[in-house]
């Protein structure tokens, strides 16, 4: 991933004006410049014009929804507590929650650097910026939306969390995610070892998709779908197969397709800015044998790219066991609230909220290392 900043920033504007590239996403993008840094912005208005009537939103993709994120999601993700007790009570407490945040409209929300994917990235440029600046240019054009950022952790983004402190940003544990940092600790493991000599197999190989080849995109979405929606959650982002062809068309994406005697029988799909790659496309074909190995063999691939290239990797969250085998170095990700503008009522909530989840959240995660 070769491009900066402000290329990516407009090619992803630009590429995104166009409907349903990913089913069930409603919000507005919309761009700010600050110390010459082009930053996207997502904006959710609750109430919608659909099908010639005004219409409330419901179930919006989570990465612009806190609502969908963390009640719908949430009720998803309960099944991997092990704990019957932990399970009942947080199922409860969805329920108990949901009506008075939705009373504190918390969908009503601007987010900045929101790029849609599970594990949004930032540019070495946001090292710099001057956050108070640009937090005060977003709130003057909607007043009465929350601000938020996403995704940000202490190992990569440092500067930024001292930032959004200082200015008096509220955190939200997120999730637990997975970064690989450091190479030969990942080549000192067995079982990444082992990976490795699966992409050296004969009759197996990686190509890059050609996003004009419609059958494959098609196969690309489905695969992804078999992982992501059918088997984890059908609240994971729905991208469709005209967003991977117009992605990789723009170059804000590299997807690739795993092959098997000509067979493509998984994908995986790279984005980045800087020194930084992330992962937000991977699926496979889950009618195959476990012994196929496919899901090892997508993640070599992504590893092995990421070290050629010289990059970070963040392997976003899931499968915890197989990448901390892997050396993958597990972080607290969280999304970071302004909220000092908004009504009493509405700050109270995000202030629970964001007890909650450091108080509770943060431990779960930690504990059943999720």
């Amino acid at each position: 991933m070769k491009l900066n900043n402000n290329t990516f920033q407009q090619r992803f504007l630009t590429v995104m004006q166009q409907p349903g590239l990913i089913r069930q996403l409603h919000t507005q993008f919309i761009s700010y410049k600050q110390d010459d840094a082009i930053i996207s912005a997502t904006v959710n208005h609750p109430i919608i014009p659909l099908q010639g009537k005004q219409s409330a939103v419901k179930n919006n993709c989570y990465v612009v929804s806190p609502m969908t994120q963390l009640i719908y999601f949430t009720r998803d993700e309960l099944p991997k507590v092990s704990s019957r007790i932990l399970r009942i009570f947080c199922l409860g407490l969805t329920y108990l929650v949901e009506v008075p945040f939705r009373w504190a409209k918390l969908d009503q929300i601007q987010i900045l650097n929101n790029l849609c994917f599970s594990t949004n990235f930032y540019a070495k440029a946001w090292k710099t910026i001057n956050l108070k600046a640009l937090r005060k240019q977003a709130l003057g054009q909607y007043p009465h939306h929350a601000l938020m950022l996403r995704s940000l952790n202490e190992q990569e983004y440092p500067e930024i969390i001292a930032k959004v402190k200082e200015d008096g940003w509220l955190p939200i544990v997120n999730r637990q995610v997975y970064l690989f940092m450091d190479f030969k600790k990942w080549q000192q493991k067995r079982d990444a070892r082992a990976d490795l000599k699966l992409l050296k197999q004969p009759d197996w190989c990686f190509r890059v998709l050609d996003p004009d080849n419609q059958v494959l995109m098609k196969l690309a979405e489905d695969y992804y779908n078999q992982l992501y929606l059918d088997k984890y959650s059908k609240h994971n982002i729905q991208f469709t197969s005209n967003y991977f062809a117009q992605h990789v068309k723009a170059g804000l994406l590299e997807l690739y397709g795993l092959f098997h005697k000509q067979k493509m029988l998984g994908v995986v799909g790279f984005c980045g800015i800087d020194d930084t790659l992330t992962v937000p496309i991977i699926g496979y074909n889950m009618q195959m044998p476990k012994k196929m190995a496919l899901y090892r063999r997508l993640v070599a691939f992504n590893l092995s790219y990421a070290q050629q290239n010289n990059l970070k990797l963040n392997l976003s969250a899931g499968a915890p066991e197989f990448k901390r085998l892997r050396g993958a170095e597990a972080v607290i990700e969280y999304n970071f609230v302004y909220i000092q503008h908004l009504s009493r009522y509405q700050k109270t909530v995000w202030h629970f909220l964001s007890w909650l989840s450091q108080h509770l959240y943060k431990p779960l995660l930690e504990r059943f290392e999720l």
